[in-house]
């Protein structure tokens, strides 16, 4: 069987992007606060074999819910407890919505359109970022991903709106089924935001079409309660406030007030979300404005059919969650990455038939060369505009002139390759693909700084990984987890856990039986015993506690971040016990 040229860019351009989710995976340690908590978590859930309620160094965390947790524990249960195994499942996930991408878009556009789709979507900053980064955002746009697409169907199932249509009202019900299913899921990924992003997709779409019956019936009422329910009554069971606290804190004032800490300005997602699917965004908004052109063109026959419901029903896909979000307290960048697929989809639904120049293509490429001339301008000066570690500051420019050669390089290829469609994905694709490989010498050091993993290496090697740690009002979010046992933490409100859950319930957990949770003074008592094998770790700003430490114990480790004194040992236990018999 002989394969087509265009096919084998097609296939060069998947290679690499796939090949970018995975390049170094492990190479660079955890980051904190996010990556170091959430691995921390999986690793306590596979450690204790609990895969109902998910803990933070031995107490609930009820941040989120407990699937993404639980597919990292299962990782960690076959690789072990590693930076790999903790990455590995946002992979997976990853390469689950690309898959959705590629069979959507098979429905919509065919099989060119289906390798379009795919290609875009994995292509963009986002979707690679968010492949190679311990948090929940991969694994919920899969199953929004898989519930928008469902409701498609059962919206479209008997319209003959997509070339998969004739299913009838018989097949309808279960994709809207599999939609609520999916819904479910996502729940248990990230909570009830899941539920919100499918419908804001579904509703409006649903009613423009008039089939707004297609969106819920008793069959998939009973199959989202039955993904949702059990793990809701089991967690209800052991922490009776935990749906209060999941609908009302993590949901209700999330989304309608800055108590959280999370609030932002009005145009934030406007700038993020272009940000998020370059080059892209300027190859769908160059697309569009050139497609409208054509058809007002003078001379022109003006087209008597209605507008196309694949591109109403995947700009809805993208603009209402945008205005949701911005109407939202809430802020955070990842909060986009569930709309990117549409943007893979409408490119492809874009150069549907187009026969020579694809649509917005040269727009994508000049748009690709003007950030690269201004990174290879800038490089020297970006250090000077970022707080960063000496280290940080040093492997900026590096990295910020070879990403600029690469997107100057692809930009003028995809210029000259503007009306061959495998080689404009490919040279488009370039500069995401580099990205991981330019950037090897950055996240190092961004990994230094931005983790426990130095911390925990000393500890071990004067202390052994079993030493006794004390936090003093001090919590590295990744250092349980290189140590591979929790810390005993002296604190006012359990804050340093970085869990809004515990914060609020802090007073319950530190009477709790076994707590890691001690009184804010407690460690000056522990350094008076001074038990052997205990090492205590403070902030490097915290010169109080640095004072008193320096004053019994020596110095193990010194980061940016933190400084940790010991080990106690009976040999300083004896001199401390002989100099206060003296006294």
């Amino acid at each position: 069987m002989t394969v087509s040229r265009s096919t084998l860019w097609l296939l060069a351009a998947s290679a690499l992007v796939l090949l970018a989710f995975t390049f170094d995976l492990g190479g660079y340690p955890l980051l904190e606060p996010d990556e170091g908590r959430n691995a921390e978590v999986a690793r306590e859930m596979a450690e204790r074999n609990d895969y109902v309620l998910p803990t933070l160094n031995g107490l609930p965390y009820l941040d989120k819910p407990v699937l993404y947790f639980a597919v990292g524990a299962s990782v960690m249960e076959v690789l072990g407890p590693t930076e790999t195994a903790a990455r590995l499942p946002s992979v997976l996930f990853t390469l689950g919505t690309l898959g959705l991408v590629f069979w959507f878009g098979m429905l919509l556009t065919g099989r060119l359109g289906a390798w379009t789709a795919a290609i875009v979507t994995a292509a963009t900053p986002f979707t690679l970022a968010y492949a190679r980064t311990v948090i929940f955002d991969s694994a919920l746009t899969m199953w929004t991903t898989l519930a928008v697409c469902g409701f498609w169907m059962a919206i479209e199932g008997e319209r003959g709106a997509s070339p998969a249509a004739g299913g009838g009202a018989g097949r309808a019900v279960w994709w809207t089924a599999l939609a609520w299913a999916a819904m479910g899921f996502g729940v248990l990924t990230k909570g009830p935001i899941a539920l919100a992003l499918p419908l804001l997709v579904a509703v409006p779409y649903a009613l423009w079409r008039r089939r707004g019956r297609a969106l819920l019936d008793w069959v998939a009422a009973l199959l989202f309660l039955a993904v949702v329910l059990p793990w809701v009554f089991a967690v209800s069971r052991d922490i009776p406030d935990f749906l209060e606290y999941a609908l009302v804190t993590e949901t209700a004032r999330r989304l309608t007030t800055g108590e959280l800490g999370r609030t932002g300005p009005l145009w934030y997602f406007l700038v993020i979300l272009p940000a998020a699917a370059l080059p892209w965004s300027i190859v769908v908004i160059a697309a569009l404005l050139e497609t409208r052109r054509r058809a007002r063109a003078p001379g022109r026959r003006q087209p008597t059919e209605p507008r196309d419901p694949r591109v109403v029903f995947l700009l809805i896909w993208i603009l209402v969650p945008l205005l949701f979000f911005t109407l939202s307290q809430s802020k955070r960048p990842q909060y986009v990455l569930p709309l990117v697929p549409a943007v893979g989809l409408l490119v492809a639904v874009l150069w549907h038939g187009e026969a020579g120049r694809l649509a917005g293509a040269r727009a994508g490429a000049v748009a690709l060369a003007a950030i690269g001339s201004f990174l290879v301008a800038v490089s020297g000066l970006i250090p000077g505009w970022v707080p960063a570690s000496a280290a940080v500051a040093a492997a900026i420019p590096g990295t910020a002139l070879a990403l600029g050669a690469v997107c100057l390089a692809a930009g003028a290829l995809a210029w000259l390759a503007a009306s061959h469609r495998g080689i404009l994905l490919l040279c488009l694709s370039l500069p995401v693909a580099a990205i991981p490989v330019v950037s090897r010498g950055l996240m190092d050091a961004i990994g230094d700084d931005r983790s426990a993993l130095e911390v925990a290496r000393a500890i071990e090697a004067v202390a052994g990984s079993s030493a006794r740690v004390i936090g003093v009002e001090a919590f590295p979010l990744s250092l349980p987890f290189y140590l591979r046992h929790t810390l005993l933490l002296s604190t006012a409100d359990g804050s340093e856990l970085t869990s809004n859950y515990l914060l609020r319930t802090y007073r319950r957990w530190r009477r709790a039986p076994g707590t890691p949770l001690r009184p804010v003074e407690w460690w000056q008592e522990e350094l008076i015993a001074c038990t052997p094998h205990t090492v205590f770790l403070t902030r490097a700003d915290d010169e109080a506690a640095r004072t008193l430490l320096a004053a019994q114990l020596a110095p193990l480790v010194e980061t940016r971040k933190w400084v940790a004194y010991g080990p106690c040992s009976a040999e300083r236990l004896a001199r401390l016990t002989a100099g206060a018999g003296r006294e």
